[in-house]
């Protein structure tokens, strides 16, 4: 039997000689909780809701994914079978979730197994140790890979329950209560403003939305980073008071993730300056990124400050933004963003001479890196960033990417299949505009991932000199 990690990809046809299995999800805990498959599209997206399997719906239509009871006490089995799904559904997503207010943390014990008959051939475990106040979790997740399937365990908590975990994919919640009392059912999606998009909801109480939550962030963060919090927190004053409330969203974030804290973590940022991004430059939304960006980045980095890169054609790492500058920073920074433009031949949009540049200063460095890659799609070369990260996820280096107001996101989309890689080095958020997710949406979001990844390079000891 094989024990899985978080993150690990391998062959349903080479762990099960078929495309047929069980697949077993357990939970010991005092409150109840909603075990669901959502079948995906290659958007990522809810498109046809009878592949929503719950418990109020408990196959799909051709009987490919159906649940059932499991032996024990706590347990369900969806039995699958692959190879009888259409074509349209490219992803099978497995998540538990918890009604109402009460919280992961009264999680005991949960696993998710592989059965293939009753030969269990492997199996992935979590406990409350890994959440925080979530009331969700994305357990594992089913995804084709060619005429194959992959299995990847993902065991990442967020904050809302099963209405958030609809929506995050794409799905509405109908306004009145299914056949089971105040559990809510799905609805036909409606079309979304950005066709893939995501759409997160995190409706839970967070830290910070009382005065008693400063004690909760103090007791949760180690003393020398609630120390920078302070100062930050005090720096918020007349032309930079406009940051204090991200930055107490971020503070109330970040102590969901206190080993994100822990860690002597720098963030910088590089940004898409071709002139398909002048109108978002123009208008101020790029100046909006760089000040969420530099809420999250100096509350982690000891120095404050975050380094900045912009590319066209060519790269160029500009001024570190700080609290005496990130104002107005993409106007007046080197001469503003016009000037960037210009600098860096704007015709062009090439991501990998940006990475390559990245890699060359901070690749060498045995200090966590988090790149936060700023882009509006219709990438260079898919093959050339495939091979950046594959070189780069032996350097303690994890590339954020985010994707803003665009399309043609090529291998971002399809970071899952890249094979060969020594860590799980990258991630992808796609919006319309950095203000379709809350700032704890977003700050959530950055710390999950940078959770997960900092937790595999520990074990791998990718860390070391």
């Amino acid at each position: 039997m094989m024990d899985f990690l978080r993150g690990q990809k391998e062959s349903i046809r080479r762990l099960c000689g078929a495309l047929e299995l069980d697949l077993e999800i357990y939970h010991r805990s005092s409150v109840e909780i909603d075990v669901t498959c959502f079948g995906l599209d290659a958007a990522g997206r809810l498109s046809d809701e009878r592949y929503f399997v719950f418990y109020n719906q408990k196959q799909s239509p051709e009987g490919a994914v159906s649940l059932t009871e499991g032996p024990a006490t706590g347990a369900v089995r969806f039995h699958l079978k692959l190879e009888q799904l259409p074509g349209t559904i490219a992803k099978l997503s497995f998540t538990a979730s918890i009604d109402g207010t009460r919280t992961l943390q009264e999680l005991e014990k949960g696993y998710v197994r592989l059965l293939r008959g009753d030969q269990e051939l492997g199996r992935f475990s979590y406990d409350r140790s890994h959440f925080g106040a979530e009331r969700a979790i994305v357990v594992c997740e089913v995804y084709r890979k060619g005429d194959d399937w992959r299995f990847t365990p993902v065991g990442r908590g967020f904050n809302g329950g099963l209405k958030a975990l609809v929506e995050s994919f794409g799905g509405t919640v109908a306004g009145s209560p299914g056949p089971a009392a105040g559990r809510p059912g799905p609805s036909t999606p409606a079309p979304p403003p950005a066709p893939g998009r995501p759409r997160l909801s995190r409706s839970a109480p967070r830290p910070g939305d009382s005065p008693a939550s400063v004690r909760n962030i103090v007791s949760a963060l180690p003393a020398h980073v609630c120390a920078r919090m302070d100062s930050l927190a005090r720096q918020c004053r007349g032309d930079t008071e406009y940051l204090a409330m991200i930055y107490k969203n971020m503070f109330a974030s970040l102590a969901a993730y206190p080993k994100v804290a822990e860690a002597p973590l720098q963030v910088i940022m590089c940004a898409d300056a071709s002139g398909s991004m002048f109108d978002l430059y123009r208008g101020g939304r790029i100046q909006r990124v760089v000040d969420k960006f530099f809420a999250f980045a100096s509350t982690l980095t000891e120095s404050c400050a975050m380094d900045l890169w912009a590319f066209g054609a060519k790269s160029r790492q500009f001024g570190a933004v700080t609290m005496d500058n990130v104002r107005d920073y993409t106007f007046a920074e080197a001469g503003g963003f016009e000037r960037w433009m210009s600098m860096l031949n704007y015709q062009i949009n090439n991501e990998p001479e940006a990475m390559r540049d990245i890699t060359m200063i901070y690749g060498g460095q045995h200090r966590p890196t988090l790149v936060l890659f700023l882009t509006d799609g219709r990438l260079s070369s898919d093959w050339e960033i495939e091979e950046i990260l594959i070189k780069t996820s032996r350097f303690p280096l994890y590339w954020q990417f985010i994707g803003l107001h665009g399309d043609q996101y090529g291998i971002l989309e399809r970071l899952h299949e890249i094979d060969g890689r020594h860590s799980e080095n990258a991630g992808f958020l796609k919006l319309d505009d950095i203000d379709d997710l809350t700032d704890s949406a977003l700050f959530d979001e950055l710390l999950a991932n940078a959770d997960d990844w900092l937790r595999e390079i520990r074990c791998k000891d990718i860390l070391e000199p």
